[in-house]
């Protein structure tokens, strides 16, 4: 597939079929992200798959808001692998602190124009949505926006490593269609978004 066709059929897929990924996909699309740009090369990036459904479970079930719970057919349609794109933001200070890299205030964190070891890991991701296209998957990007320590902790990830996010892959499910904001908004045109020279 032509990188510019991977790139117009990437969306946000969310209703999944229910059955495996093969490991060997699933390797490449990890290799693919391991491939992304990295500030100095501090390479401060980590992948946690989930896919048991244990694994799953344990995910959904430490994640859902108190108040605002998964439905239950959409855990049925979820992704039946889940990839947390982790940051180490201590990688990074520590590669900008060693002797090619000195005198550049960066081994502090305040030195950072914007944070890099999350930058990295969201190209990272990127990287990933656009190989499941390219082996015939769909990819969903998407917030966990409880419980995030609680699971990191439970999985074993280290104190000062976090999640960009979740990433779930599989199969798109047949009748998958277009849902929320994509439905009722339209791309903005290239002249709204580039400018030449100057605003």
């Amino acid at each position: 597939m032509e990188f510019s066709e991977e790139v117009a059929r990437r969306r946000m897929v969310r209703s999944f079929e229910q059955r495996p990924v093969p490991t060997e996909k699933l390797q490449r699309i990890l290799d693919a992200g391991r491939r992304g740009p990295s500030a100095g090369f501090s390479q401060g990036i980590h992948f946690l798959v989930l896919r048991t459904v244990e694994e799953l479970i344990h995910f959904w079930t430490v994640t859902e808001e108190p108040g605002w719970p998964w439905k239950e057919e959409d855990l049925a349609a979820g992704p039946p692998v889940i990839v947390l794109p982790l940051s180490d933001k201590q990688a990074y200070l520590d590669r900008y602190s060693r002797p090619d890299k000195a005198g550049t205030g960066m081994d502090e964190e305040e030195g950072w124009p914007v944070p890099y070891w999350d930058l990295d890991t969201a190209m990272a991701a990127m990287l990933m949505l656009l190989a499941a296209v390219d082996e015939g998957l769909g990819g969903w990007l998407f917030g966990i926006f409880h419980g995030e320590r609680e699971l990191l902790d439970s999985l074993g990830v280290p104190a000062g490593v976090r999640a960009i996010g979740s990433l779930g892959f599989g199969y798109p499910a047949a009748e998958e269609r277009r849902k929320g904001s994509p439905r009722t908004l339209t791309r903005r045109p290239p002249d709204e978004v580039v400018h030449w020279g100057r605003w």
